[in-house]
């Protein structure tokens, strides 16, 4: 049986298993005396960029940072040093109990010890270890894009829209 005959043969269940179920995206504040550092990276033909931005618990922005990059670069590579960024400017505030965010699975994935670590990052790999050391507490999640409305607000390449 060729591909076509296949997919014609199970059409009702491909179309099923395609459905678009939507689901509530929403951004939250960080848990009393935790702070939230949401990051995100850019990459278009021309331009790459990367930034972030610390939040206390009632959401206030408490400091940000958009980095132009000058060397164009894998987009993974770019989320990760957005978050990497956000740590920075957590350990600036001399925060201690933060709770990272970022769109990339992949930049979360190698921050868990998980996936295939670019070599071009062990420098950026040892700079990250040395500041989560200096946090008492830690988390980190991937979140959706559609939840940071910070990072739609950041142009590719690292300049603001608008």
């Amino acid at each position: 049986m060729d591909l076509v005959q296949l997919i014609a043969k199970n059409w009702d269940v491909l179309i099923i298993a395609g459905e678009f179920i939507p689901i509530e995206i929403s951004w939250l504040p960080p848990l009393e005396g935790w702070f939230k550092s949401i990051s995100d990276g850019s990459l278009t033909s021309d331009r790459a960029g990367y930034g972030a931005i610390v939040r206390n618990c009632k959401g206030e922005p408490l400091r940000a940072v958009v980095v132009q990059e000058q060397r164009l670069s894998s987009i993974n590579v770019l989320e990760y040093k957005a978050i990497l960024t956000g740590l920075q400017l957590c350990q600036q505030l001399s925060i201690t109990h933060v709770h990272f965010e970022s769109d990339s699975t992949t930049a979360v994935n190698w921050l868990q010890g998980k996936g295939c670590f670019p070599w071009q990052l062990l420098r950026d790999k040892h700079d990250m270890q040395a500041c989560l050391a200096d946090l008492f507490e830690w988390k980190l999640s991937h979140s959706y894009r559609e939840g940071n409305q910070v990072a739609d607000f950041w142009h590719p390449g690292g300049r603001p829209r608008g």
